[in-house]
């Protein structure tokens, strides 16, 4: 798979203007959506970001190990025991109830605390939230340099449930000020609410899914966003190819007709979908698309009838261009039964990474 910084650095660039005068921090979690934490990271900081934030503790000191200088935030992914050993590690966690909170005033430590507004997956229920708040800011030693929420969508009935949600979360900060807790941070929309241009009170946004080019929208008329998928290429080289004229209609692979196959060493494992014919997954081979027949654990076959010059070693590209044909990332995805995001976090592990840009 082939990574493009330069594409990185531009879709930042532009979730930057579209965000105004708010500060925009950036999620690497997932190894950077798949594409490599390290190298989105240093890419990310290179452009300016001065904030990255993941659910994964190895990731995030691997990143302060690296020498980024930026703040790493911590979505979760610990116990409160832990917190004193992360902030050691100069992490700044999240909280999400008292018990966290005190672990964090033990040793002197900043924290952001997440609000469950209506998600029903991490944080401090949004009904409670206001009190349980300015107990944790009545502990001595705790700073609390934020508060935020998260509440994705991806249609426009998504949309309205978290207009009324991000309502209800911003209520809950105006109360908090009135008591005198107003940190520095506040944030409530990620991709979404931005891309939609949703109404916001918050001082920041926190961008995952559009950093890489990849859209949460299953209505695509919620955006006019262009953004390119940081994903540029994803392939293989042929290491087999055969002739079976007199097998059509055997059995296994050659049972819809096909009589010349190719084989590539990408399967199941490295984050190919076992083929639905009914979605006519294709592969580019040539410059010509031709039809992917199945895959197996480690390998993957092509029906290679429209390329009868097609050699071992020859390049076959999954998403990406040959010649004058193009196959995307959401192409793809469609074509093997999942979302772009999904797509990539398969192949991200066993799939050699390439870097482009600079």
């Amino acid at each position: 798979m082939r990574v493009d910084r330069d594409v990185l650095r531009a879709n930042y660039e532009e979730i930057v203007r579209r965000s105004g005068d708010r500060r925009v921090v950036a999620s690497v979690k997932a190894d950077g959506y798949g594409h490599g934490v390290l190298d989105v990271s240093r890419a990310l900081a290179d452009a300016g970001c001065d904030s990255l934030w993941t659910g994964h503790i190895g990731d995030a000191l691997a990143i302060r190990a690296a020498g980024i200088d930026t703040e790493v935030v911590l979505f979760g992914g610990y116990t409160p025991d832990q917190i004193p050993a992360l902030v050691a590690a100069g992490l700044v966690p999240t909280v999400v109830d008292l018990t966290g909170a005190a672990a964090a005033a033990s040793c002197g430590a900043a924290v952001y605390v997440k609000v469950d507004a209506g998600l029903g997956r991490l944080g401090v229920p949004v009904d409670v939230a206001g009190t349980v708040i300015r107990e944790m800011a009545g502990l001595d030693g705790i700073t609390i340099a934020g508060i935020y929420t998260h509440l994705p969508f991806s249609d426009r009935a998504g949309r309205e449930w978290a207009v009324s949600k991000g309502a209800v979360f911003t209520e809950m900060l105006d109360g908090l000020a009135r008591d005198g807790v107003r940190p520095g941070f506040t944030q409530m929309w990620g991709t979404c609410g931005l891309l939609a241009d949703l109404p916001d009170a918050t001082n920041a946004v926190c961008v995952g899914h559009a950093l890489y080019g990849m859209s949460p929208f299953t209505d695509p008329t919620l955006t006019d966003a262009e953004l390119q998928p940081v994903l540029t290429e994803l392939g293989a080289s042929l290491i087999h190819v055969a002739d079976h004229p007199h097998d059509v209609r055997a059995g296994g692979y050659l049972t819809r007709g096909v009589s010349r196959v190719g084989v590539i060493p990408f399967g199941v494992t490295d984050g190919m979908r076992r083929v639905d014919a009914s979605f006519e997954p294709h592969a580019l081979v040539r410059g010509q698309r031709v039809p992917i027949v199945g895959t197996s654990l480690e390998h993957t076959v092509l029906d290679l009838a429209a390329v009868p010059d097609a050699a071992v070693g020859d390049r076959v590209v999954l998403v990406g261009r040959d010649g004058g044909q193009h196959i995307t990332l959401t192409e793809w995805a469609t074509s093997i039964g999942c979302s772009e995001l999904d797509a990539v976090l398969a192949v991200a592990g066993r799939v050699q990474r390439r870097l482009a840009g600079a």
